[in-house]
């Protein structure tokens, strides 16, 4: 580096402003990826006019300096990616200009404080991978600026609040791997939301609605969810995975779901699913991988399949499909299959020796 000469504003990663009485500061710290080890220095605290701290992709250890609590410019703090540890509050939760925090795949842990909901700027939350435990704070839903919410993969627990899906500026909210139980609040509110990852968790009772038109991915695995897949699922125009394997979901499968025509990734395994597969699933064109193994699925296999042009994987064992086993010859246009898995049903019957030829390294059955 060239910090040992020079006026600092000179130095690699430093940035300077200038205001209107010609008064020079630094503004911003980006020393992100420059394999720095060791404790952030306090002295960083004293840098009263610091706007932005970017020390991501480090080896830094040690906790985030109380100093920080002075620096009261702050709209961004990222340290993701470093091996940091201790809790943080004091140090941060008084920044009241703050807008971006980013403390991601580092070893934080405690509680994720209260006093974060009290700064109405802040914008974007990551926390991920960390070892952040207690209750989640309700303080949360009092930010009207939050548009992403990322704390998946530590051991944050307690109920969700009910107004959390009233939060109309939330677009991205990941929860995932985590110790949330109690009911999922509907999102109707959250017109903005476009991914919602629910998984891992200890979720029960129905699954959740949503008014967001945006909405691309839902992410709803290993929890306890009960009841039916809601009709209007199918309303979303833009979704593209849809994935709730692993609960304790019954009914059917809505045929209002042949309306998300963007799904690429259909994943209802591992459910107490029943009754048949409507035909107009077949107009989900751009579905790649369709998981519905593992259920009470009854009928007629879905001929229609053959249709589906770019499906890759395809999973219907351990159901109760019965009748004719039919293959049609249209499955010779499923030039991208890799996986295709039909066994423990009821049905009868072979696959045709064509279609065998056509299927032979990715098909779970015996040809004639």
């Amino acid at each position: 580096t060239n910090w040992r000469s020079g006026h600092e504003c000179l130095w690699n990663g430093v940035y300077c402003d200038v205001d209107a009485n010609n008064i020079v500061s630094v503004a911003y710290l980006n020393l992100a990826t420059n394999n720095l080890d060791g404790s952030i220095p306090e002295e960083i605290g004293y840098i009263e006019s610091l706007r932005r701290i970017e020390l991501g992709s480090n080896q830094l250890v040690g906790p985030i300096p109380e100093t920080f609590s002075k620096l009261y410019e702050l709209r961004t703090i990222s340290v993701s990616d470093n091996q940091l540890t201790g809790e943080i509050g004091a140090n941060i939760d008084g920044l009241t200009k703050l807008a971006n925090l980013d403390l991601a795949n580092n070893r934080f842990r405690g509680h994720v404080p209260h006093g974060l909901g009290g700064i109405p700027t802040l914008s974007y939350v990551r926390l991920s991978n960390n070892r952040f435990t207690g209750a989640f704070p309700t303080s949360f839903i009092s930010l009207n600026n939050l548009h992403t919410l990322l704390i998946d993969n530590n051991a944050i627990g307690g109920t969700l609040p009910a107004l959390m899906g009233m939060m109309k500026t939330l677009v991205n909210l990941r929860l995932h791997k985590n110790d949330f139980y109690g009911e999922l609040p509907n999102f109707s509110d959250a017109i903005l939301l476009e991914t919602a990852h629910f998984d891992d968790n200890f979720f029960k009772g129905p699954l959740p609605q949503f008014g967001s038109q945006r909405l691309r991915e839902l992410y709803l695995d290993k929890n306890s969810l009960t009841g039916a897949i809601p009709v209007s699922y199918g309303n979303h125009p833009k979704l593209q995975v849809l994935s709730a394997r692993n609960n304790n979901i019954s009914s059917t499968i809505p045929a209002s779901l042949a309306k998300a025509t963007n799904l690429g990734v259909l994943d209802l395994s591992y459910n107490k699913l029943s009754g048949e597969l409507s035909e107009t699933l077949s107009q989900l064109t751009l579905l790649k991988q369709l998981y519905l193994n593992n259920n009470r699925l009854q009928g007629s296999f879905p001929s229609w399949l053959g249709s589906i042009e770019n499906l890759e994987i395809a999973h219907f064992n351990n159901n109760l499909f019965s009748g004719d086993l039919q293959l049609g010859y249209e499955f010779e246009h499923l030039d991208f299959l890799t996986e295709f898995t039909f066994e423990f049903n009821q049905m009868v019957g072979m696959v045709p020796e064509d279609v065998c030829d056509l299927l032979l390294d990715v098909l779970t059955a015996d040809c004639w």
